[in-house]
């Protein structure tokens, strides 16, 4: 992807003397400069969710493999002086829960992933809670090695919910991919590619594979939008949702799922092992709860039920 001072450049350029002189002065073509100035349009959108709530980001990144000498490849053990280089950051794509900008960067023009983690790393700082699919597994712990390899700090506190382990604790989908999901609930599917050459196009240079890469990476966080929305009010166990209600600056009863305050009290009543509560139900997301304390404000807190 075109660096961000480059978009900047494009987009000023066009609106001071058009697009025919930006491509001239630049050295691309008029469909670079629209493409120029479109990303700058994505990436300086207001990235932020409405109002005071928490900030909640959906990402998703794409890895380059390692790569190594083997003699042989059928259950190959390499060991780590066989590896000739380390996988890093491709690109990842990103939006705020409530704003339509998707925000996506590559390193197709740099050398290496710095600026790329850098970016991403600063939307975590910002974020109160992130999401993705298979994200404590494999998004999340990348980019904590990205970011330490860089000699970086650890963001700012932030929760993390991951739809694949809500997909796998509360549901039994035939396929628990985005991809399965996502078609399963009739929501969508992948972008098709030719596969693991877009890989070896993309760190060979080829500047269709990058944007065949960035669409891909895209249509993967609308999708974790539409799955992430359906699962939410279905979180039970080790991967109950983290209560948002906590994170609004209001003495507003409010859903722990959703943050909304159209709730209404439901017959059937909520136990623990030692109590029995009043039981409420979300009337925006559907999410059943339980009346539990207050909170040092004297705001009711809602707690998950199950």
């Amino acid at each position: 992807m075109v660096s961000l001072d480059k978009a900047q450049e494009a987009q000023d350029l066009c609106e001071e003397f058009g697009e025919a002189v930006t491509a001239e002065r630049m050295g691309i073509s008029v469909e670079s400069v629209h493409r120029y100035c479109r990303i700058q349009k994505e990436n300086t959108a207001i990235a932020k969710t409405e109002g005071y709530g928490p900030k909640i980001l959906l990402y998703d990144i794409e890895t380059s493999p390692n790569l190594g000498y083997v003699w042989g490849l059928w259950k190959a053990n390499v060991s780590p002086s066989q590896v000739a280089s380390f996988g890093d950051v491709l690109c990842w794509a990103a939006k705020w829960l409530g704003n339509d900008a998707i925000l996506c960067e590559s390193r197709e023009d740099d050398k290496d992933d710095e600026r790329v983690c850098r970016a991403l790393w600063d939307l975590f700082d910002e974020a109160d809670i992130v999401v993705a699919h298979n994200g404590r597994g494999f998004d999340q712990k990348t980019m904590n090695l990205r970011w330490m390899t860089l000699g970086m700090e650890p963001p700012s506190p932030y929760k993390t919910v991951d739809t694949l382990k809500v997909a796998k604790a509360s549901f039994r989908f035939p396929s628990n991919a985005l991809d399965g999901i996502a078609r399963y609930l009739k929501i969508g599917k992948k972008r098709p590619h030719e596969g693991f050459e877009l890989w070896t196009k993309c760190m060979a240079g080829d500047a269709e594979a990058w944007e065949t890469m960035r669409l891909y990476n895209i249509q993967d966080v609308v999708l974790l939008e539409e799955v992430y929305l359906r699962m939410r009010p279905w979180s039970q166990g080790g991967n109950m949702h983290p209560n948002v209600a906590l994170m609004y600056e209001d003495n507003q009863t409010r859903c722990v799922c959703c943050g909304s305050t159209a709730l209404k009290s439901i017959p059937k009543a909520s136990y623990t092992t030692v109590s029995v509560f009043p039981s409420v139900r979300c009337k925006t997301c559907g999410k059943v709860m339980r009346t539990g304390t207050r909170d040092k404000n004297g705001k009711v807190v809602l707690r998950h039920s199950l």
